[in-house]
Parts: C-alpha cells; structure tokens; sequence
C-alpha cells in the first residue's frame, strides 16, 4: 500500500503541474508546465479569438501566454501522437489509485477496528 501511495502521489504531482495547452484556431499542442499547481489538464483550444470576443477587456489566460514553459510540441497534422493517449490514461489511473487507496484504507480500518474488539468474526472466512 505504500508504493501504491508513493506512486500515486508522483502522479498526481506530475498532472498537477504539467498540462497541455492547445491554441486556438490551431491544428497542434503543447505539453507544458503550469506556472502554479491546479487539477485541469488540458487548455485552449476552438476558434481562433473565442476566447477574447467572450472575454472583452479582459487580460489573457496563462495558457494563452507566449512565455510558456513547454516540454513537447505536437501537429494533429503528423497524427495522432501515442504519449497523448499515454498522458490522458495516467491521469485517469491516478484517480482511480486514490479510489483504490481510499477503499484499500477503509478495509484495514475495519479489520482492525475489528480485531481491536476481539470481535470472532473475520474477514478471511467470506470468499
């Protein structure tokens, strides 16, 4: 259970702040550090200026920065890139570790809690 926790914990920092950034009116992607820590992985993307003619006045987003720390650059035009799919599957496994951790955790809690008041029945005997 602690190299489960250790490893989910890598991953969730990874996704925490790492992300990937898709321009608008643009047909390629950017993997990219986020400047602060945040759960949403994936940014921008649509018509070319959605975003400002929503948004009147209003100062761009970070993603829409030009002073983006990026880690890999992709074309949808060259296909579609297998890390991608790599990246969108990690992130989902990440979540369901701390669904699995969560019910791993609570199982022991009720093991113990069990033997913790002598109590004769156990858990070993259901299949």
């Amino acid at each position: 259970m602690r190299i489960l926790f250790v490893i989910t914990l890598a991953a969730t920092l990874l996704y925490a702040l790492t992300g990937i950034v898709y321009p608008e009116g643009d047909f390629s992607g950017t993997l990219v550090v986020k400047p602060h820590p945040m759960h949403p992985v994936e940014f921008g993307g649509g018509e070319e200026g959605t975003w400002a003619r929503h948004h009147p006045g209003q100062p761009l987003p970070w993603f829409m920065q030009n002073d983006l720390t990026r880690i890999y650059r992709f074309s949808w035009e060259e296909g579609i890139p297998a890390w991608l799919t790599a990246y969108r599957l990690g992130y989902l496994a990440a979540h369901l570790a701390w669904v699995a951790l969560a019910v791993i955790g609570a199982v022991r809690l009720v093991k113990a809690l069990a033997r913790r008041h002598g109590s004769d029945e156990s858990f070993e005997q259901f299949p």
